[in-house]
């Protein structure tokens, strides 16, 4: 008999499975051989009775119960046959006649419910699947389904209450946990959901469902150790679980172990290549390891597969910035501006590539634009100022900046540029202010120190430059610039004279060919008096830098003490012809022309009385 059935149910749904649509009379008539087949089993749901108390159904009963299975069936042909929509009407309408001739039958209610729930009446749904509880009121799956039409409702407590019969009613069925732990989840009840995965995990050790749900909660609360331990075991029992490896690749990601990151990446591209949400993964991978070259060419095979998706484009825009391909940018961030004229991160990107290539006039209206699309964003506040800066537009610069400070006045960044603009247009009082603002923001900023002091030092405030160019160098000891400064301020006030040569020379060793610090070399050489030495570094200053004034003028200062006076001349000249109206230089080379003078032609004889 056992046979019999299972021939019959496997013929149903082939029939079912190739879409054979059969006459009302021939289904009926199969749905009676079921129906007798069954005649000795309850209603669906209800557990057979004993051998000995079987009954013989009556043919009434039988073509009762062949119309409701016809009804059934027939709902199931619907959602086979039609577009999603016509197909649940037709199917929900199938069932309802399944249920006038078989109301008892809670089977019929739950798929009737399910049914509904996927129309998005969850009224109706609530309806059916209470009606199936009252007929079968231990019904585990019943209350799973419950649970899910009360969660769409949002009575989530009621919710809870019915996943949790679930389990109470078949402690040994995973699904009722796995039910309540994503509910837990989607009600961000993040440590309730893992107690419940916890507690299926105690019942069901190899649970891939509940060991990958709880791997992903560790990962997010940053319990890293817990989440990699959970996840290979996942990955042990189905090495091809793509979110299980995708989520290790993170775990390992966030934790700085980029190669095992892109192992596991690389993994689950091999079993999908259409997982373009990991082949991104791939693509920030290599720009953590600052590996742009592979970065951008992870993008640029995104981008083939999706040529218009626009956060693809932004992305590789800004790649291509970061590796300072300005050509290749242009044309990514345009196109991605002409699809969204509203995409103010696009404008932002755009700027900076203008900026970088000097093409400053351009960036300037579409950092404006950006700004007024996103006016609270303080970066691009901060580059309309220094766009402003380069263009020598130095008051709207430092009224850009003063806006910077006004979005966000405990930006010390945004205190230290406005400092910067103010002490290039000479307003040093004001830039102190700015910059003292940000020392006192990030006290241990060493670039801000440096800064101030040298704001100081233009205020002739020589004390309080040198403490903060010292703080400076005790924040940094490779603070090259500062090494320079400090030294080259002793140099020129003349004192501490060997520290000052010491200093320039530790200078020298972070930047060997910094024409700059060469020259504050020969400098503190020539104070010292070692002329031959001075002269020897003045040179190769010059011959680094040559149109610097103040090197040219140190250079024909040696060149004064070694006597040589033609070339201190040409030295002093060249200075003069830098900065004119320099009434030092000037004296300078009226002496030297003068001694020359007398060199030539003797010095003029004294008049006699």
């Amino acid at each position: 008999m056992k046979a019999g059935r299972k021939r019959v149910a496997i013929r149903c749904r082939l029939w079912l499975r190739y879409g054979v649509w059969l006459s009302g009379v021939s289904l009926l008539l199969l749905c009676s051989s079921c129906a007798v087949a069954y005649m000795a089993q309850s209603e669906p749901g209800v557990d057979p009775a004993p051998t000995q108390d079987r009954t013989v159904l009556t043919s009434d009963e039988i073509m009762r119960r062949s119309a409701g299975y016809y009804h059934f069936m027939l709902s199931h042909a619907a959602l086979r046959g039609h577009a999603a929509e016509v197909a649940l009407d037709e199917a929900i309408t199938e069932l309802r006649q399944a249920l006038a001739v078989q109301p008892q039958t809670a089977f019929l209610y739950l798929e009737l419910a399910r049914l509904q729930m996927r129309r998005g009446d969850m009224q109706a749904a609530l309806q059916s699947c209470e009606q199936a509880l009252q007929r079968e009121p231990d019904a585990a799956h019943a209350y799973i389904l419950l649970g899910q039409i009360r969660a769409n409702l949002q009575h989530k407590t009621q919710a809870q209450t019915a996943f949790r019969k679930a389990i109470a009613l078949d402690p040994s069925e995973e699904e009722g946990y796995i039910y309540l732990g994503v509910f837990f989840l989607a009600t961000n009840q993040s440590t309730e959901a893992i107690t419940v995965f916890q507690e299926l995990l105690q019942r069901h050790p190899t649970s891939i469902k509940g060991l990958y749900e709880l791997g992903r909660l560790y990962a997010e609360k940053g319990d890293y150790a817990q989440a990699e331990e959970l996840l290979k075991r996942v990955i042990a029992q189905q090495p091809s679980f793509e979110r299980a490896l995708g989520v290790l690749g993170t775990v390992y990601e966030v934790q700085k172990r980029y190669e095992e990151a892109l192992d596991l990446y690389r993994r689950v591209l091999t079993l999908n290549p259409q997982n373009h949400m990991i082949h991104q993964r791939l693509g920030e991978v290599y720009l953590q390891q600052n590996n742009l070259a592979e970065a951008s060419s992870t993008y640029e095979e995104l981008r083939h597969v999706d040529p218009n998706n626009v956060r693809l484009r932004l992305r590789l825009g800004q790649i291509y910035l970061e590796q300072r391909e300005g050509e290749k940018a242009l044309p990514l961030l345009q196109g991605v501006i002409a699809d969204e004229p509203n995409n103010a991160d696009a404008h932002y990107y755009l700027a900076l590539v203008y900026e970088d290539m000097k093409r400053y006039d351009e960036a300037l209206p579409v950092i404006q634009r950006g700004l007024a699309l996103q006016p609270t964003s303080l970066e691009m506040q901060l580059h309309l100022g220094h766009v402003y800066e380069r263009l020598g537009n130095l008051p709207q610069a430092v009224a850009a900046l003063s806006q910077a400070v006004a979005l966000d006045p405990a930006h010390p960044g945004a205190h230290f540029y406005l400092g910067l603009a103010q002490a290039e247009q000479k307003a040093y009082a004001e830039a102190i202010t700015s910059l003292r603002r940000a020392v006192e923001l990030e006290a241990n900023n060493a670039t801000y120190h440096f800064n101030l002091g040298v704001v100081y030092e233009k205020l002739g405030e020589f004390d309080a430059s040198v403490a903060h160019m010292q703080r400076t160098i005790a924040l940094d000891a490779k603070h090259a610039s500062a090494l320079n400064y400090l030294g080259y301020m002793y140099a020129e006030r003349g004192i501490r004279l060997d520290e000052s040569v010491e200093i320039i020379q530790q200078a020298l060793i972070l930047e060997p060919g910094n024409g700059y610090f060469i020259d504050s070399l020969g400098w503190a050489f020539f104070k010292k008096g070692w002329y031959e030495k001075a002269l020897f570094e003045l040179e190769k200053a010059v011959a680094a830098i040559p149109d610097d004034p103040t090197m040219q003028e140190h250079l024909g200062d040696a060149y004064l003490q070694m006597q040589r006076l033609p070339e201190a001349r040409q030295a002093w000249e060249k200075s003069l012809s830098l900065k004119p109206d320099n009434p030092a230089i000037e004296q300078k080379l009226r002496d030297v022309r003068s001694r020359m003078e007398e060199a030539l032609h003797g010095a003029p004889e004294p008049q006699r009385p």
